[in-house]
């Protein structure tokens, strides 16, 4: 009996080795070809803008060799992260500007079928946009702002402060100052900070030295909302309805009544613009006047909102100007600067995406650097916005 169970378990051995010896290995066919022709390794000859642009602001142009016109058989890396390309052909791609900051990024392409990257050629990504003197740390509300010769940026807080930012970033204590909040602030003849305000019966310019001295500048009847300076050292003030005249000596006139209630004022190209609201509409408008001598020439009607299908429903709280004669207006739309070109009436935004509201107020240092107080719920931030060109003539700063 043990020697039939011996033989049985023999034969089925056999039967199965049998069995995987008599099958065939049916794999399928390999993938790769080692016959098959590569691609040449795309080459990058040269980047538009050349050497650096803004992080996340518009597109890049990389021209050169051996790209696919599929646009998704580029993989462009800029500092090892995948950039979006927007447009391809064999010798050129587009990519949207990514979101990375750094002096020495690593550009690199590979495209498929082609075995080898791109030689790597470096760039440099800057930042449009950063947000300087961290006043959201202390919960600080800032109002009005200003900056000197050499690019320090001072800024009004809400509860008598003045802050210092200097060009490091560093914030430093300027005074305890006797208003809760300036309307509005300019660094102007003397090294002095001018700043306008009502608290009570109080309406006034008050200056503010750099060591934290204040004095009296000029007394007004009613509230002033906003200064400027001209070539002559005279300051331009909106007092309700009125735009007065503060003389070097610190006598004051009212030189033209407008038909609003004013808030901001600029000089630019000798001319008065002041924006503000239609008290029977609500509506906001900016008009001009030219400057004669020390008197305004007939007004008239610059920009009115209420007319401009791209400013309904929104809050302008100021603007200002750049060398070409751009308007730049401080709103609280969904992108909070928004540029005007009374040349040809055509309008943008100022880096779509990048600056949130509630644009508060502007001024623009000596160079390409606009700052902007940008008001949230709680707090403030200071932003630092390089916009590549500098601002129009500023007379206040003059030494």
């Amino acid at each position: 009996m043990k020697k039939l169970h011996a033989i049985s378990i023999f034969m089925m051995i056999l039967l199965i080795t049998a069995f995987f010896f008599s099958c065939e290995n049916k794999y399928p066919e390999s993938l790769w070809d080692p016959d098959a022709p590569t691609g040449a390794q795309p080459m990058i000859e040269q980047i538009i803008p050349p050497d650096s642009t803004y992080a996340g602001v518009g597109e890049i142009i990389i021209k050169g060799k051996n790209f696919s016109p599929v646009k998704d058989y580029n993989l462009v890396f800029v500092g090892g992260k995948k950039a979006d390309v927007v447009e391809a052909s064999e010798t050129q791609l587009s990519i949207k500007s990514p979101v990375i900051i750094g002096d020495s990024l690593e550009i690199k392409i590979a495209v498929h079928g082609t075995e080898l990257f791109s030689d790597p050629v470096y760039y440099k990504l800057k930042a449009a946009v950063s947000v300087i003197g961290n006043l959201a740390e202390n919960g600080w509300m800032a109002y009005a702002i200003a900056t000197d010769r050499t690019g320090n940026v001072y800024v009004d807080i809400e509860g008598k402060l003045l802050k210092k930012i200097d060009t490091d970033g560093n914030v430093t204590h300027v005074a305890d100052v006797s208003f809760l909040k300036a309307n509005g602030m300019k660094y102007g003849p003397g090294d002095k900070l001018y700043a306008v305000f009502a608290a009570g019966r109080v309406k006034k310019i008050a200056t503010v030295d750099t060591s934290g001295d204040e004095g009296t500048y000029a007394s007004l009847p009613k509230e002033p909302k906003d200064i400027d300076f001209d070539a002559s050292g005279n300051a331009w003030v909106t007092v309700d309805t009125d735009v007065y005249l503060v003389k070097p000596d610190q006598s004051k006139t009212s030189v033209k009544t407008f038909p609003l209630k004013l808030k901001t004022i600029r000089i630019f190209n000798d001319y008065v613009y002041v924006s503000g609201f239609d008290d029977a509409t609500g509506e906001g408008k900016i008009w001009r006047a030219p400057i004669q001598g020390e008197t305004l020439g007939d007004e008239e009607l610059f920009l009115d909102f209420a007319n401009e299908d791209w400013l309904t429903g929104i809050t302008v709280n100021s603007f200002t100007f750049d060398v070409d004669g751009k308007m730049y207006l401080a709103t609280d739309n969904t992108d909070g600067i928004l540029i005007y070109n009374p040349a040809d009436g055509s309008h943008e935004v100022l880096f779509p995406g990048l600056i949130a509201p509630n644009i508060w107020a502007f001024c623009w240092s000596e160079g390409n650097f606009l700052f902007a107080v940008q008001q949230l719920d709680t707090y403030s931030n200071i932003l630092k916005i390089d916009v590549g060109k500098t601002g129009a003539p500023y007379y206040g700063r003059q030494p």
